[in-house]
């Protein structure tokens, strides 16, 4: 029996010890509660850190320099992520359970994924040179170039990197590199503001890779002296017979976020890049909220994998840091949605207003998807996830195309919410068959 099934069949306190044995279960999910907890600060220390550089750069470099800077970020985001290939989330599933050295496996994965994102940032570069004018101009002089496919490929690994410690339940360090990645590109931003050259696009680019690279060396030291390390030597024959795990985790991540990323081109192309301005603001704001189910998703995914027998209690006790934390906020920020928008300018108000208030209103959602990837991912289902994921994600951009083509924002809003009110009402039997399932029974599943 393990330690979360011990603490949840244990006697009922009496009334007198009910502070007590909500202590002492809490204390049973305190993995759950750390690592999630690790996860939602690096959102959001890494979303406020971010907002001060990119005023920094706003107000200290030309416009065009600015401009391809977050081009380059926002190509090494996407193709970083691609260039994954679905190694992170494999190290989350393969790391609780490995017997033998963890690091050699880590060490390949990052190696495999650094090739990969490589890869994509030479055909990106290719791309942009051959057909596309406006990426060509972004890329910047030969020199940037390059450090722009380094950083493509050091973006990957450091993807890569995160998701492994959170595998190896170690949160706090991946909070930790992130922290330091914030604050050194932002030190570096205002050293480089204080000198009297010009800024580049490629100096912008420049002071955020050397962020990457010095946090990375700032964790690799923090391993080390928790003896944390046991081989870095990468080994080819580690990967063999997990190549289709990392397939279907790819599948599935791909699925769930290239939709995502591609719905703001959609609002573009149907209606306007004006509308597509008010849409992209009151996204981000309810993508902040999403990183409550997120991050509390990804944890228990990483923390059931070695304890599957855990995975009720655990679920239970996620779905509650989600709705009690996430949902009332949901619910405000659905009520308050046009002065919230309104601190974006007066006419954010009116154009984004209501599309905030149904966006935030999909929370609930967003919950029960995350959470039936993370059980699917646990019992091994990864590929009928990753399916019905991208069949969903078409969905989303489909019902977002036809409504924005008939109407106005709000339409292909509330086009979307209806899909993922669907998709809610498909997944949620899978959520609440485990939550309301008997545990001895949670093996045989």
């Amino acid at each position: 029996m393990t330690t979360t099934e011990a603490v949840q069949h244990a006697g009922s306190p009496s009334p007198g010890s009910a502070g007590g044995g909500l202590l002492s279960r809490l204390r049973g999910h305190l993995d759950l509660l750390i690592n999630a907890g690790s996860l939602m600060a690096t959102t959001a220390l890494t979303s406020l850190f971010g907002f001060a550089y990119w005023w920094v750069a706003a107000r200290t470099a030309p416009a065009e320099a600015v401009g391809q800077a977050s081009a380059a970020v926002s190509a090494m985001t996407l193709i970083g992520t691609i260039g994954m290939s679905g190694m992170g989330t494999m190290l989350i599933s393969q790391l609780p359970s490995l017997r033998g050295p963890r690091w050699e496996l880590i060490a390949t994965c990052l190696l495999a994924a650094g090739g990969a994102a490589t890869a994509g940032g030479l055909v990106y570069v290719a791309l942009a040179h051959a057909a596309i004018p406006g990426l060509r101009h972004a890329l910047g002089s030969p020199a940037a170039t390059v450090l722009l496919i380094a950083g493509i490929a050091l973006n990957a690994v450091t993807l890569v990197l995160d998701e492994a410690l959170v595998g190896l339940l170690a949160g706090p360090l991946q909070l930790m590199r992130n922290f330091w990645f914030s604050v050194l590109k932002l030190v570096l931003l205002g050293g480089l503001a204080l000198t009297p050259a010009a800024i580049t696009g490629g100096d912008l680019l420049l002071t955020w890779i050397a962020g990457m690279v010095l946090s990375v060396a700032i964790l690799g030291r923090a391993l080390r002296r928790r003896r944390m390390i046991d081989s870095l030597r990468p080994r080819r024959a580690s990967l063999r017979g997990r190549g289709r795990a990392a397939f279907d985790h790819n599948l599935l991540n791909l699925s769930t976020y290239l939709p995502r990323a591609a719905l703001p081109l959609v609002v573009t192309a149907v209606l306007s890049v004006e509308a597509n301005a008010s849409f992209y603001t009151a996204f981000m704001v309810t993508s902040f909220l999403a990183m409550v189910p997120g991050n509390v998703a990804l944890t228990l995914f990483a923390v059931a994998s070695g304890d599957r027998p855990a995975l009720r209690s655990k679920v239970r006790m996620g779905l509650l840091i989600c709705l009690v934390t996430g949902l009332p906020v949901s619910i405000a920020v659905a009520v308050a949605a046009r002065p919230i928008m309104s601190i974006f300018g007066a006419g954010y108000a009116g154009t984004a207003g209501a599309a905030l208030a149904i966006l935030a209103l999909t929370y609930l959602p967003f919950v029960f998807h995350h959470f039936f990837l993370a059980i699917s991912r646990v019992r091994g289902r990864v590929r009928g996830a990753g399916i019905f994921s991208m069949f969903a994600g078409l969905a989303e951009l489909g019902a977002a195309w036809y409504g924005g083509s008939r109407g106005s924002l709000t339409d292909l809003v509330v086009a979307v919410a209806i899909v993922m009110g669907i998709e809610m009402v498909l997944v949620a039997p899978t959520v609440l068959g485990v939550v309301c399932k008997p545990p001895s029974t949670e093996l045989t599943s």
